[in-house]
């Protein structure tokens, strides 16, 4: 693993004299999230998993079409590292997007939303439809994700700029960008390499447990070099590591944070491990989301070279706000968090 940071005590150091133009820069299948409650029966009905991500068939299309026309859906840009960024510029950081979309309204109202939010796009658009993630969300606020891809994988090596992935501080993405064999998943691995050549930090996200079992031969070779900040949630991690020693995310990263929902969060370091309580919530109305805002925090934590159990406790009120509202994005923007928390 290529080691470019170092940790004084519980601080992750990033070069002080950097200029770069982007704090965080994130790569991911450009998916507007078409948000629906819905009963339980409605989601059986689905043949989809609860809580998971899969991508739908022509049978279970035509059933979340007529879901969506019987109930009022909110309509968002989404893909879980855009929820992150989208968090991230919300507290002051500088970020960009890389993806594709199609030449219909969801993509241009996509590229135009990241714009409205101090997101600068690198988005490539495609002849076809964008993509689309009905995001359903049931009475316990567990989410379930039925995809339709649309052109989102449509995204070519060719499109990543060199001169983006060298103005980043970090470039972000997930196991999702790995899954299947598509452009994108080429593409995104490009980006990685462009990113090691030119000392970019890289972090990554574990996405979702079915995934991680669906690429796990892909997903270990890919680890193998390391990466510089790993999530995960409680779930993934256990998935990740065949059980509950998460000291061998350590074989990955010299940075793995874990996020434990209710029992707040614990980041992982070569010189120990940090744990911070969650903040207590009474009304959960939407989990979606709460993992990325959770991120967004945390990396605005790294970046003013808090602690890391502040990063935490920043990641944590994120995560424990989000929940109480519908949909994965806050439009509150806040500038010095950690001093109101």
């Amino acid at each position: 693993m290529t080691a470019i940071k170092k940790f004084a005590k519980d601080v992750f150091q990033l070069p002080r004299e950097s200029q770069k133009k982007y704090h965080l820069t994130a790569i991911s299948d450009a998916l507007t999230d078409v948000i629906i409650e819905v009963q339980d029966e409605e989601l059986s009905e689905l043949d989809l998993i609860k809580g998971n991500s899969i991508e739908i068939n022509a049978a279970n299309h035509k059933k979340l079409q007529k879901l969506a026309e019987k109930h009022l859906p909110t309509i968002s840009p989404g893909g879980s590292p855009t929820n992150v960024i989208y968090g991230a510029s919300n507290l002051g950081l500088s970020c960009a997007f890389i993806g594709c979309v199609g030449n219909d309204d969801y993509g241009y109202a996509y590229i135009n939303n990241l714009r409205e939010n101090d997101i600068d796009p690198y988005v490539s658009i495609k002849r076809g439809r964008s993509g689309i993630c009905y995001t359903l969300i049931s009475p316990d606020a567990q989410r379930t994700f039925g995809l339709d891809f649309g052109v989102t994988k449509k995204l070519y090596s060719y499109e990543i700029l060199h001169s983006l992935i060298s103005d980043s501080e970090f470039l972000h993405f997930s196991a999702y960008e790995l899954r299947g064999e598509h452009p994108i998943n080429k593409a995104t691995r490009y980006a990685y390499e462009t990113a090691r050549k030119m000392g970019t930090n890289i972090s990554f996200d574990l996405a979702d447990s079915f995934v991680i079992n669906s690429v796990r031969p892909k997903l270990l070779e890919f680890l193998g070099p390391g990466v510089d900040v790993l999530f995960a949630n409680e779930d993934e991690a256990r998935t990740l590591c065949e059980g509950d020693d998460f000291q061998k995310l350590l074989t990955f990263t010299d940075l793995a944070v874990v996020k434990l929902g209710e029992k707040g969060s614990l980041a992982l370091t070569p010189n120990g491990t940090t744990q911070v309580n969650a903040f207590k919530v009474e009304d959960v109305k939407d989990t979606n989301g709460a993992g990325d805002n959770f991120q967004a925090g945390f990396f605005y934590g790294l970046f003013k070279g808090l602690k890391l159990s502040l990063c935490l406790k920043i990641g944590n009120f994120l995560a424990a706000n989000i929940i109480r509202r519908i949909g994965a994005q806050s439009k509150v923007k806040i500038q010095g968090i950690e001093y109101i928390i």
